[in-house]
């Protein structure tokens, strides 16, 4: 659950990273924003594709071809070697080490590991464990 992602990072502050300062205030900036995206995702007239990290973890090939397929890009085989080309140039991200990693299985399902942290939270947060298949 990206809940515990956020929350973990150490993130310049800024006005959305201040939300993720407390378990509390990143449930509720999520649940805002997993809220929001619900609403307008039926109204777009424009194209839009949702992609789980844990699918792109068991085939990152798969899942890459079937974004750059609703991109309407062609196929390139450097697109798995991301990383590789992340290590020669500067990334600005605040989590930069990560890009310079291959596709890594250790924060898959890795809040269940919190489950206990998050229970005081899982009332706001259910609507989209559910909506988005996490339960």
């Amino acid at each position: 659950m990206l809940v515990i992602s956020c929350f973990m990072q150490q993130l310049p502050l800024n006005a959305v990273s201040v939300n993720y300062l407390t378990l509390e205030g990143t449930a509720k900036k999520y649940a805002a924003t997993m809220h929001a995206w619900l609403k307008i995702r039926g109204m777009l007239r424009n194209a839009w594709i949702e992609i789980r990290y844990e699918d792109i973890v068991a085939d990152l090939e798969g899942q890459a071809r079937k974004v750059l397929k609703f991109l309407e890009l062609p196929w390139d085989d450097r697109v798995l070697e991301y990383h590789r080309r992340a290590k020669r140039k500067h990334v600005h991200s605040p989590t930069y080490e990560a890009v310079t990693k291959p596709v890594y299985t250790s924060s898959v399902a890795r809040w269940r590991n919190y489950a206990v942290h998050l229970e005081p939270y899982m009332e706001i947060l259910q609507p989209y464990v559910e909506t988005f298949g996490y339960a």
